[in-house]
């Protein structure tokens, strides 16, 4: 007898769950709900990141890679530029922060046929053991090739994206060399797959591009709370976005995610790569990423 579509991603869902997954991912992934309590739709999230996660892609080919430095803005060099460094050491691809991720910035589900096929919304996703999302290149291929300027750098080095004034052109993601950004193919609303668990990320419409935004709305919230503690008490410090943690990071149980600001030396970021060897995938070793790796040498 055939199997129809619904009945592979049901049996493939089944069999993640069974421990066909690599590594140690089977007992953490029994957990996976912790990241999502509260929600009705925890089982669908939990399931679709399983599949998503028996499916991984080969492993990430990376190369040594220089510290991030400066970055300009509007003529001269920007004071803050925020990043993230995983330890592939300490990380055993739990999938957590993936499930963190979706929940965060409201990352939709996906038909069946898609998923199906591997193809998921997730910002984050696994490549081979690591996980992996959108580098935020300091010289991003991405944005020199957007007819709009939706995909632009911001202040404070993040590679950003403006939905109002996406095309869907979909350039950038042909130019992006690791496919990092995704591209709302439906009407994830009208079918029912978008949940907003977060109410400071906007949803995002059919035939627009999205791709991890490093939790922006989390920086531009303590942006705020800096600025208005500053004003209170008359001070005149810089904000160096710390105590900010994105929300893959801060899921991590292993604590093998580190975010932070390269530019500044009393980061938690900073201080966890000192005397480490920087990586990065071969493939975006020349475009100045801010989100690298960390590794034992073998």
């Amino acid at each position: 007898m055939a199997m129809n579509r619904r009945d592979f991603i049901k049996s493939c869902s089944l069999m993640a769950v069974a421990g066909l997954l690599f590594g140690c991912r089977k007992n953490a992934l029994s957990e996976l709900s912790d990241v999502l309590s509260g929600s009705p739709d925890v089982k669908k999230f939990e399931d679709e990141v399983r599949l998503a996660m028996s499916m991984s892609r080969k492993d990430l080919d990376l190369v040594p890679v220089p510290f991030p430095k400066e970055l300009p803005v509007r003529g001269k060099m920007g004071r803050n530029r925020f990043g993230m460094v995983i330890d592939l050491n300490a990380c055993d691809g739990c999938g957590k922060c993936i499930l963190a991720c979706n929940k965060e910035n409201n990352v939709p589900l996906v038909p069946d046929e898609d998923a199906a096929r591997g193809r998921f919304m997730h910002w984050i996703e696994m490549r081979g053991n690591a996980p992996f999302m959108c580098a935020h290149c300091g010289n991003a291929p991405c944005e020199k090739v957007c007819p709009t300027g939706a995909a632009s750098h911001s202040e404070d080095g993040l590679s950003t994206m403006m939905y109002k004034r996406c095309t869907g052109s979909r350039f950038c993601g042909a130019n992006c060399p690791v496919q990092a950004r995704k591209f709302n193919f439906h009407d994830s609303k009208a079918l029912g797959l978008s949940r907003v668990f977060n109410s400071k990320v906007p949803t995002r419409d059919k035939g627009v591009m999205e791709k991890c935004s490093l939790c922006l709305h989390r920086l531009q919230d303590d942006r705020l709370r800096f600025k208005t503690e500053q004003a209170v008490s008359l001070k005149a410090e810089e904000w160096r976005g710390r105590g900010v943690k994105t929300a893959c990071a801060e899921a991590c149980p292993k604590k093998a995610i580190i975010f932070g600001n390269w530019l500044d030396k009393e980061s938690p970021l900073v201080k966890a790569v000192a005397g480490r060897t920087l990586y990065a995938p071969k493939s975006l070793a020349g475009f100045d990423p801010s989100v690298l790796f960390i590794m034992e040498r073998r």
